[in-house]
């Protein structure tokens, strides 16, 4: 049966998938990047995720103003403008208990220079475990208020008692200390949600979040064209959240009338999240 949702772009992991949600110019779509793992040309982080847009002026040049990698000898089906490993957050101080969860304030790495105007350099990651089936993890501006939808949550139980996940946190020593965080199901230990890729980026108008697929078996997302339910994650493609309203005849990546920000990976297991 599929777990109730984890709030906040939701729960997932991955062994062999990645998947990429970001917000560029107040759009918010989701690109999927499948590759076998097996090297680190399949990690990459893409810089320029709309460089296939008839409207792109993706170049190597281009791609260096964002402070990103290029690489001249990849194949063609290869991230070619790809994101610094370094690119991400660092733990500024000791995590803080919080009631039903922790609380971590994070840093910009300095070290490395923004891809985007208006980067967010102070962020706060809250975590809280709303009831005992349902995590809820928030990333916010720490030192500006920015405008959030004005519908509050009901209130969280007082008293979690049974926690159904799990959040862990760790820092990498080999790219400068960058924070990554996992939400795990406590009764198989599975990972549901891996930051470990890197990707995270908060600027005023770009806000992304990497995370690991449990598997290529993917649903939702919507609207927009495709022949299956099943999504053909083989592929390197931007789906919309946000409706634009586009008609059919725009092509197979039109973003349409509904508006659909939801999707449900089926597990390795008889599990789904």
């Amino acid at each position: 049966m599929a777990d109730l949702a984890v709030i906040a772009l939701n729960q997932m992991m991955a062994a062999i998938r990645h998947l990429i949600i970001f917000f560029l110019l107040f759009d918010l779509s989701i690109g999927i990047n499948i590759r076998d793992q097996s090297s680190q040309l399949s990690e990459r982080i893409d810089c320029f995720p709309e460089s296939e847009s008839i409207f792109s002026n993706y170049s190597k040049d281009k791609c260096l103003e964002r402070n990103c990698l290029f690489d001249d000898w990849v194949p063609s089906d290869t991230i070619q403008c790809y994101l610094r490993p370094n690119y991400e957050y660092i733990l500024r101080e000791n995590p803080q208990q919080t009631e039903n969860g922790i609380r971590l304030r994070l840093q910009r790495n300095q070290a490395v220079g923004s891809m985007f105007p208006a980067p967010i350099e102070n962020i706060v990651l809250d975590v809280q475990h709303y009831t005992n089936d349902i995590i809820r993890f928030r990333l916010y501006d720490e030192d500006n208020q920015r405008y959030e939808v004005p519908i509050p949550l009901s209130p969280g139980s007082s008293q979690v008692s049974s926690a159904q996940y799990e959040f862990h946190h760790w820092s990498d020593p080999l790219r400068d200390n960058i924070l990554s965080f996992s939400i795990k199901r406590q009764s198989n230990q599975a990972t549901l949600f891996d930051t470990s890729l890197g990707g995270l980026i908060l600027n005023d108008q770009f806000l992304q979040i990497v995370t690991r697929l449990q598997s290529p078996h993917i649903y939702g997302f919507g609207e927009n064209n495709h022949d299956t339910l099943k999504h053909n994650v083989n592929e390197r493609k931007t789906w919309g959240i946000f409706a634009r309203d586009q008609g059919t005849h725009w092509g197979s990546n039109a973003n349409q009338y509904g508006s659909h920000p939801f999707y449900l990976v089926m597990e390795q297991t008889i599990d789904s999240n």
